[in-house]
């Protein structure tokens, strides 16, 4: 059992896509009468305090606010998950505003006149917050105008995958595939769970509280009782959101950018990753000007790959063996070589995605990294002679524990 201390480790549950999700498979009113009905009975059950993120734009009836209604009188607070779920990598920054600021104003009011409540949480849709930094800091600075905070997650998963296997096995009154449908839920979820809770005590080296993500459908309705059991005897507290966001792991939102959606822990490991690669690089072009500054081209040119190319306005050179003899050619001795200063103007880790059996994306190790970089010979014993500098651009991949360059174009 893991916990965090007699009374267990924090788990805050997050509730995605109010007022029912799937909502093209749960058309009558009554079924998502009823399926609200079953994920109440089971979140009191637990003495689960929720937050519930809510797409305005699925709010179209009276019996939707009617839902609504009776997740605030079991005492569970409600987000904002926009009007409409865009995905925030295939929308503009503007439009993608407007959509979630009409999210907002819709719930806002509506929980002024029910309840007199603030809203005061947003999910982003996907998960995705934004493919490039211009779209983070847009929609970072609109949620710091209206007042809302970024609900994060920290234990994603594919929960709502089961929701039509499963609605189509209870329609046909399938006992025998329904029980199979809830069998892999819950596998699913418990794997989703200890990976998670792993990755994010190895990040801040303690048991960190967690938020869990799921989605109002009527899978859930069946399977919570199971799951929030299986969660409790593993040693979590259901707690409400104040408790668990006031940790420190949650301070700040890390600044990840890309076109997939990932858990926080994923995002701050991503960027760790970058960060240790970026280190690791400028660490090795240190080295090679220090044997450039010694006058050890053999060492200077070891950090190249077999099959380097190095580009320049002479020509195009491959391979290590040649890329060294062009340099002896061209400073045949330590005079010549004068002293080299390399100054990296920008660093791009290239970071791709893998996806999970449970077919979850996930940021990969970093496997290249392009530099930027201003060199720069001077000759201060030789007073007559020019200093000369020029642009470079390197593309380095991952070699063992190290990096070496593969491309090198120096103008």
């Amino acid at each position: 059992m893991t916990g965090a201390g007699p009374a267990g480790r924090p788990l805050l549950i997050s509730v995605d896509d109010l007022p029912v999700a799937g909502g093209g498979i749960h058309t009558d009113p009554a079924e998502r009468e009823r399926i609200t009905q079953g994920l109440l009975a089971v979140l009191a059950k637990h003495h689960v305090p929720a937050v519930g993120l809510v797409i305005w734009g699925n709010v179209k009836t009276d019996a939707d606010r009617a839902i609504l209604r009776r997740w605030l009188a079991a005492g569970h607070e409600l987000g904002n998950h926009s009007a409409s779920h865009f995905d925030l990598t295939t929308t503009a920054a503007d439009a993608y505003v407007i959509d979630v600021e009409a999210g907002r104003a819709g719930l806002a009011s509506f929980l002024a006149r029910e309840e007199n409540r603030k809203l005061r949480f947003f999910r982003f849709p996907f998960l995705d917050e934004g493919d490039t930094p211009a779209k983070l800091d847009a929609v970072r600075a609109y949620l710091a105008r209206s007042g809302q905070r970024n609900l994060p997650v920290t234990i994603d998963d594919q929960d709502w995958m089961f929701e039509k296997p499963w609605v189509e096995a209870r329609r046909k009154d399938d006992r025998k595939e329904m029980d199979r449908v809830g069998d892999e839920y819950q596998e699913s979820l418990h794997v989703e769970v200890r990976d998670q809770e792993a990755r994010g005590d190895r990040l801040f080296g303690r048991p960190v509280p967690q938020i869990l993500l799921l989605h109002a459908n009527e899978v859930g309705a069946a399977q919570w009782d199971r799951l929030f059991t299986w969660l409790e005897k593993r040693g979590y507290r259901f707690a409400r959101a104040d408790e668990v966001l006031a940790d420190a792991v949650f301070k700040d939102d890390p600044r990840y950018v890309g076109d997939a959606s990932f858990g926080l822990w994923d995002r701050f490991i991503a960027l760790r990753r970058a960060r240790d690669a970026q280190s690791g690089v400028e660490a090795l072009l240190q080295t090679q000007s220090e044997a450039w500054n010694r006058g050890d081209l053999d060492a200077f040119t070891a950090v190249y790959a077999e099959d380097a190319s190095f580009l320049s306005p002479t020509g195009l050179t491959r391979g290590r063996q040649q890329v060294l003899e062009r340099y002896r050619r061209r400073y045949p001795d330590r005079k010549a070589m004068g002293t080299l200063s390399l100054e990296v103007i920008e660093a791009r880790p290239a970071q791709g995605i893998e996806v999970t059996p449970l077919d979850d994306a996930r940021p990969s190790r970093v496997h290249a990294v392009s530099v930027a970089a201003r060199w720069k010979l001077t000759y201060p014993d030789q007073p007559e002679k020019k200093t000369a500098e020029g642009l470079t651009l390197l593309v380095l991949r991952r070699h063992g524990g190290s990096w070496e360059i593969v491309q090198d174009a120096s103008m």
